[in-house]
């Protein structure tokens, strides 16, 4: 599902609409709960914001395409190692692939990191962190 800031800005859904401000609430509701990733799609010349994405691993050209342009967020995760207990409940979340459990312990590719901070939210330890890239 995606959130368009301007009329003439193009869209890939059939349902495109106008809605009110409740709505929006709603949608950010559902993106959170369903922990899904937030991503703008820009303008061709990559100026312009035109929108946010809330986008899920089955459908999505960011993690579909490797080709597609996705630029990474300004921020970048920290799991603090002395508290995480390698669960692994971050793994199913990340979209990107910069988490993965080996020999039951947590390897992260930071490289890989988008920056979506998903796995903050549904770390039980609070363990995981955002920080400036």
């Amino acid at each position: 599902m995606c959130l368009t800031f301007a009329e003439e800005t193009p869209g890939s859904g059939s349902d495109k609409k106008e809605i009110l401000l409740a709505h929006v609430f709603d949608i950010l509701n559902e993106a959170r709960v369903k922990h899904l990733v937030a991503r703008p799609f820009r303008s061709e010349d990559r100026t312009q914001t035109e929108g946010i994405c809330f986008c899920c691993d089955d459908c999505c050209a960011y993690f579909i395409d490797p080709k597609e342009k996705c630029d990474k967020g300004e921020m970048i995760e920290r799991t603090d190692h002395d508290l995480c207990n390698d669960c692994g409940i971050c793994i199913d979340v990340c979209h990107f692939g910069a988490r993965k459990i080996s020999g039951g312990e947590l390897l992260l590719f930071r490289e890989k990191c988008y920056g979506c901070g998903l796995c903050v939210d549904v770390c039980p330890l609070e363990c995981v962190k955002m920080a400036e890239r």
